[in-house]
C-alpha cells in the first residue's frame, strides 16, 4: 500500500513534466516566430550589409521590410542554413 505522501510526489512529478513539456514547446515556437532586425542577422552570420542584400536579392532570405528598416524571422534564418546545408560525405 503506497503511503499519501508518496502518492502526493508523483503527482507533482508528473505535473513538472508536463509542464516542461509545455515551456521547451512554447519556447521553441517563441524562438521561431521572433524577428530579427539587419544588424542581428548580420552579426549572426557573421556577414557584411552588402551580402546581406546581395543574399535578400537574390531571394535566399525572407524577409520585412518598414521603410527602411528590414527584419527577418529567425525561422527563415534556419530555413536559409537548412536550404544550403551540405552533409559530411565519407571518403
Amino acid at each position: 500500500m503506497s503511503h499519501p505522501f508518496q502518492e502526493s510526489l508523483k503527482n507533482i512529478e508528473q505535473r513538472l513534466v508536463e509542464l516542461s513539456k509545455i515551456v521547451t514547446s512554447r519556447q521553441s515556437q517563441y524562438t521561431e516566430d521572433m524577428f530579427i532586425d539587419n544588424d542581428e542577422f548580420q552579426r549572426l552570420m557573421k556577414i557584411s550589409p552588402g551580402t546581406a542584400t546581395n543574399w535578400r536579392e537574390q531571394g535566399l532570405i525572407a524577409y520585412s521590410q518598414i521603410n527602411n528598416k528590414i527584419y527577418y524571422k529567425m525561422k527563415d534564418v534556419n530555413k536559409l542554413l537548412d536550404d544550403n546545408y551540405r552533409p559530411f560525405k565519407k571518403k
